[in-house]
């Protein structure tokens, strides 16, 4: 009896623990889908990744991050994301900007988000993308 007992146990916090991993995967996907909706509201470009290059580029960019790019002297803002939509978003100041803005507005501490650093500056971002538009 004792060990029918210590098996419903066992049963029981695996299927809580398996539901709870499953919880925050599902919240960490809509967060991501949050900000790329804020993104394209913002009017950064969609850029799917849809040849074997471009996908390798796009896994090897910092993830889920709102990075600054240069290319032919110009500064670019991308956002990479290799796992939910497979694209990167890519603008300009102005869309970050307005990105920011729209942020802001929806979210219940803004102080707190805009001392967030998770802007990381870089190089180059590569060419395999085109010309961006």
């Amino acid at each position: 009896m004792k060990r029918q007992r210590n098996w419903w146990i066992v049963l029981i916090v695996v299927a809580v623990l398996s539901l709870t991993l499953a919880g925050c995967a599902s919240l960490q996907k809509n967060a991501v889908k949050d900000v790329e909706g804020l993104l394209a509201r913002a009017g950064f470009r969609q850029m799917p990744a849809d040849t074997p290059q471009k996908l390798a580029h796009l896994k090897s960019l910092p993830q889920n991050k709102i990075i600054h790019r240069t290319r032919d002297g110009n500064p670019y803002i991308v956002y990479a994301d290799a796992s939910y939509c497979i694209c990167m978003y890519v603008g300009n100041e102005t869309n970050l900007r307005n990105y920011r803005n729209l942020e802001i507005q929806q979210n219940e501490n803004p102080v707190e988000l805009l001392n967030q650093p998770d802007i990381v500056t870089g190089e180059r971002w590569s060419d395999i993308w085109g010309p961006s538009k």
